[in-house]
């Protein structure tokens, strides 16, 4: 059973061990997307073991999810997180923003978003080019059936 760590404001933390299980992944995978900058553990017992909130369990479903259906790379799923991010920040700057800074923003977002479209684009089109030459050696292979 996931064991939940809750701390005073009211936030719940999340075990090494409980994401693990919540997540699929082994603890080492975890401890590498922290190496490597995908995500953070939102603090550190004394002892100094990692927990993570449900903010990082979340975007760890995410990269996982990500890396799974699309075949991304680490690298391309850091693109996607920062794009992401980046979109969060402009969210909040076009809130503030003068009309002209508003329009550089929405500028800005839809820049973002075609980059992001356009990778899952060329990866859609290089799984339609497998699928087509595996179809084509089936047909071949269909072919010398007696």
């Amino acid at each position: 059973m996931m064991q939940e760590v809750i701390v005073t404001d009211d936030s719940t933390l999340f075990s090494v061990e409980d994401v693990v299980k919540k997540c699929g992944v082994t603890a080492r995978t975890l401890h590498y997307y922290e190496e490597v900058g995908l995500i953070t553990p939102s603090c550190r017992t004394s002892g100094g073991h990692r927990l993570y909130d449900k903010d990082v369990v979340e975007k760890l479903s995410y990269i996982l999810r990500i890396k799974d259906n699309l075949g991304y790379s680490l690298q391309e799923i850091r693109n996607v997180l920062q794009a992401q991010e980046a979109l969060d920040r402009l969210r909040v700057s076009y809130q503030s923003g003068s009309e002209d800074e508003r329009q550089q923003i929405v500028d800005e977002s839809i820049d973002l978003m075609m980059e992001v479209m356009n990778q899952i684009d060329g990866k859609m089109n290089k799984l339609e080019e497998m699928k087509k030459n595996l179809l084509e050696r089936l047909e071949h292979v269909k072919t010398l059936r007696r």
